[in-house]
């Protein structure tokens, strides 16, 4: 079977949800399929072309045996919502000749942000005859405006029309959610039509390691009660009351906040933690993959934060990482997001309601006295991850469903 993807980050040390389409080619390829991903040059997160790479109209080159055929696209440091539009919507235009260029798939999977891409692999799939599946990661609209990325209300109907256009067109539509699921049945989409593949972690990279670690002795955290986030610090992140908390611990010398990552919150993020002279937190870049599993392993406790209007349109997919590494999860998210309900289900962590930095400062000072609550945790959410959630089981039921599209 040749699949293509469509997707704007592809590269060797990209994040977040980047690196699950990685693995997916990579595990497709060494299945016995040819793999073709258009994408752009490699930029995620700064804005800024990696080392190494150009931004061309067409270049190609072979990555772990999958064919990845790269695009010009607009690539800015600055993510204004009009240059985050026009990137975008560059990239989304320029996929439609390189897939051209690339030849035809048996089957297309686009993945969703960027949204407007499923517009060049529409055409594409009716043009070829094959099949189209449509990925979402995040619900667009939705996400947008929940984040207050997306405000205007011209754009938010275009966005929406967009978006049941492409429900309707898409041969076939994978969610990472259950909750993404009851979202689509709201606006008529029927269930045939739809697959529930969840996010995963990979159990043999991200494994359970010792907490004292070269990741802790590095950074200076032995001896220290580490609150652990990893990930992007983008506008769902809800990251103020996690330093309104450490204001309020100020005076806990243990007790040691850790935020790993970048996005376009962390400057504001630093400024803050800088103003309040909170130097019970320390913010680290993101980490090589080399060491990513031993800073896992350093946390005490890893954080997974998402705003009140966030949380039924995103799922982050770090709480699998976080889950794989056998530590407890403290997510800060209303108790009704797909989040809350994953971890009442495995039982491996607990959960604060967002807006009540008190409530989370409490919750550290208690989860701080209760060391065995916290080893069980970590072991349940390992444990719920091999079985349900893992890299091998994923990729197995993301093959099964493209197989079956390009059966019929």
């Amino acid at each position: 079977m040749h699949i293509m993807f469509m997707t704007q980050c592809y590269a060797p040390e990209d994040v977040s949800f980047a690196v699950l389409i990685t693995e997916l080619a990579t595990d497709l390829v060494k299945r016995g399929h040819q793999v073709t991903v258009v994408t752009c040059a490699p930029n995620y997160p700064f804005g800024r072309v990696y080392s190494g790479y150009r931004n061309r109209l067409y270049q190609v080159e072979c990555l772990d045996g999958v064919r990845v055929v790269r695009t010009w696209s607009y690539i800015s440091p600055h993510k204004t919502f009009w240059r985050r539009i026009f990137s975008y919507g560059s990239y989304s235009a320029t996929t439609l000749y390189g897939s051209l260029l690339a030849g035809k798939p048996e089957v297309i999977v686009s993945f969703s942000p960027p949204l407007p891409l499923g517009l060049s692999a529409w055409p594409l799939s009716r043009l070829w005859h094959v099949p189209w599946v449509l990925t979402l990661m995040d619900l667009y609209p939705e996400a947008a405006v929940a984040a207050g990325v997306l405000r205007n209300q011209a754009a938010i109907a275009f966005f929406s029309s967009m978006e049941r256009f492409l429900y309707q067109q898409a041969t076939h539509i994978s969610l990472i959610s259950e909750g993404f699921r009851q979202n689509l049945f709201g606006k008529g989409v029927p269930s045939q039509k739809i697959s529930v593949i969840p996010v995963w972690a990979d159990p043999d990279i991200v494994q359970p390691l010792p907490k004292k670690n070269a990741f802790r002795d590095q950074h200076g955290l032995n001896g220290q009660f580490v609150v652990m986030y990893a990930g992007t610090l983008g506008y769902t992140s809800a990251l103020k009351e996690v330093l309104e908390a450490a204001e309020i611990l100020w005076d806990e010398p243990d007790v040691r906040f850790v935020i790993v990552g970048e996005g376009v919150k962390k400057a504001a993020l630093e400024e803050l933690t800088r103003n309040k002279g909170l130097g019970n937190i320390l913010f680290l870049p993101f980490q090589p993959r080399q060491v990513f599993a031993e800073m896992l392993a350093a946390a005490d406790v890893s954080l997974v934060t998402l705003n009140q209007s966030s949380s039924l349109t995103s799922l982050p997919s770090k709480i699998f990482n976080i889950m794989a590494s056998a530590r407890p999860v403290l997510a800060v998210t209303p108790s009704e997001s797909e989040i809350a309900q994953l971890i009442k289900k495995a039982e491996c962590g607990v959960i604060v309601p967002p807006e009540h930095p008190e409530l989370l400062a409490e919750m550290i000072l208690e989860l701080k006295q209760q060391d065995k609550r916290l080893t069980k945790m970590g072991q349940n959410g390992r444990a719920q991850l091999e079985t349900k959630f893992s890299r091998a089981r994923c990729v197995e039921m993301c093959e099964q469903m493209l197989l079956s599209l390009c059966r019929k």
